[in-house]
């Protein structure tokens, strides 16, 4: 997301909340749900800037720009709930144990929805639906001069939006569900 979307972003959200400022009783205060939807949204470009930074940096690790012993970014930990990290885990070690040299369960990237990945960005952004602990977001993933349309299952944990789920919506594919039957028919 360019700078300038960003401020407008926070411009509009910063009008928002100190419209509510002191009119708590009024019925022309904006409504908690909008000022959360924003920050939702606000939440997963963060997110997304985030990746596509870790991305860059890994082209530079392949470039040598990098030591790759000095650089370590867990997207995983950093932006998605405990329950996606377990699954995550639990698929990566049955993986390692039983495919060890082939592909297994992951042979593309959840964060990029491919092998390979250039010019990364989002947009789109959108909160579908939302209750004080769960959310789903819908964007647009460019990635490699294609569009991918992604839905993120979102939970709040800590006081924080974490994805719960990737959903690859033009491929149909449900990557938690995915997991939860690859293991299934595995265990």
């Amino acid at each position: 997301m360019n700078m300038l979307r960003k401020w407008f972003l926070l411009t509009v959200v910063a009008l928002i909340v100190g419209s509510c400022a002191g009119k708590s009783g009024s019925s022309q205060a904006a409504k908690p749900e909008v000022n959360d939807s924003l920050m939702l949204v606000l939440r997963v470009n963060n997110i997304y800037d985030a990746v596509a930074q870790h991305y860059a940096c890994l082209d530079s690790i392949r470039s040598g720009q990098i030591n790759p012993q000095e650089y370590h970014v867990d997207l995983d930990s950093m932006f998605c709930s405990a329950d996606w990290r377990d699954w995550t885990a639990r698929t990566r070690a049955y993986d390692d144990a039983h495919n060890a040299g082939s592909i297994g369960f992951f042979e593309a990237d959840y964060w990029i929805m491919g092998q390979d990945w250039q010019n990364l960005s989002i947009d789109n952004v959108a909160v579908t639906s939302m209750t004080d602990s769960t959310a789903l977001v819908d964007l647009s993933l460019n990635n490699c001069n294609n569009v991918t349309l992604v839905r993120l299952a979102m939970v709040k944990e800590q006081e924080e939006w974490k994805i719960d789920d990737f959903i690859d919506v033009s491929s149909d594919f449900d990557w938690k569900k995915g997991m939860k039957e690859y293991m299934k028919e595995n265990e």
